[in-house]
């Protein structure tokens, strides 16, 4: 996993301007662009996909299962939005197979407009998701936004920030194509990134995407490659400057920790890529090993985690396992109350059926 904050090996300063893309954009010298710019990088943003594992019992707080993934995606545009970017990556999934609706298709259509305003470029590329999704078809893209092409690899010149972002969306949810293998070379003179989802080699992903190799991605010598598919916050090879930002809410019990976005700054030849959590309602795991030690062990692991991102309205769904029943349930939350925790919420975890 990518700890909070990440700096990737610095590369040779990059010259002020390419003279190829000065040419290219008719002569005309753009303005400076900043010594460093900062990006928000999200990916599987899963609109309207429910909240999954809830208990509700007395003094449990109260999770809007399906109201929930849409309070983390506004919570995450007003923290991108106030927080001073320069612009935006998304690297696919945006939609929910499972939920084509038009609330869906309305929260996403403002977090653009939302970016808009506030003069944030955007780029975007569709994940498997998108792709069995009739709603990107129904976008009304704002003049800052790109939403790439599915049928080949495509270059955006941010001229005024001095970088090139490359990217292809997915053509169908089993995707096979090396997209990477694909993509433009460095361009000399611009802080180059690559946006793509995909399952890489597949050691982290239940269904393959767009599968390339670690090797093919640090071939192509980018500044960062901004990556989506896999719903967990980590850095896919050492020395290799790209980060899977995880997705914007967890949907379940399996997806624990805090959720959001990557902050990432890049300047100077260097990349440090942060993890910013925006979600209000986050997973635990609680596992209790014995009944002699379940006291002790519950209230440790309450202390070790943060209040959730979104203060006193958010909560944390702690999933209890081990061999113990009823009696560490109820042992759980007599300790929540005890700490004076309204915001977590014990629930037991689910045992599949046999057969």
């Amino acid at each position: 996993m990518t700890p909070p904050s990440v700096p990737f090996p610095a590369r040779p300063s990059r010259s002020t301007r390419d003279p190829a893309r000065a040419q290219r954009s008719g002569g005309r010298r753009d303005r400076a662009a900043p010594e460093r710019i900062r990006l928000a990088h999200l990916a599987d943003l899963h609109v309207g996909s429910p909240l999954r594992g809830l208990d509700h019992y007395p003094g449990a707080p109260r999770i809007d299962a399906e109201r929930a993934p849409y309070d983390a995606l506004d919570a995450l545009v007003r923290r991108v939005a106030d927080g001073r970017y320069d612009g935006v990556l998304v690297a696919g999934d945006v939609f929910d197979r499972h939920h084509a609706d038009t609330t869906a298709l309305t929260a996403f259509q403002d977090a653009l407009g939302r970016f808009h305003d506030e003069g944030l470029a955007t780029v975007v590329v569709a994940g498997n998701h998108d792709a069995e999704s009739p709603l990107p078809q129904k976008l009304h893209l704002p003049p800052s936004v790109r939403w790439l092409d599915a049928h080949a690899p495509q270059t955006v010149h941010w001229d005024h920030l001095g970088t090139a972002v490359h990217g292809q969306s997915i053509v169908r949810a089993d995707d096979l194509r090396d997209l990477a293998a694909g993509f433009a070379p460095r361009i000399r003179g611009l802080a180059n990134i690559g946006l793509l989802h995909t399952s890489l080699h597949g050691a982290w992903s239940g269904r393959t995407c767009a599968p390339t190799t670690v090797r093919t991605l640090a071939a192509a010598g980018y500044d960062y490659w901004a990556l989506g598919h896999v719903h967990h916050r980590m850095a896919p090879a050492r020395g290799l400057r790209a980060g899977y930002s995880g997705n914007a809410h967890g949907r379940g019990p399996g997806e624990s920790g805090g959720r959001g976005y990557t902050e990432l700054l890049i300047g100077g030849g260097s990349v440090t890529a942060s993890a910013v959590d925006t979600a209000p309602v986050r997973y635990e795991p609680l596992y209790l090993p014995r009944a002699t030690t379940a006291e002790a062990d519950v209230r440790e692991r309450f202390a070790a985690v943060p209040p959730p991102a979104a203060g006193p309205v958010g909560a944390v769904v702690w999933t209890l396992s081990g061999p113990g029943g009823e009696d560490m349930v109820r042992l759980a939350r007599e300790v929540a109350a005890e700490l004076d925790r309204p915001d977590f919420m014990v629930c037991r975890a689910r045992v599949p059926a046999a057969g």
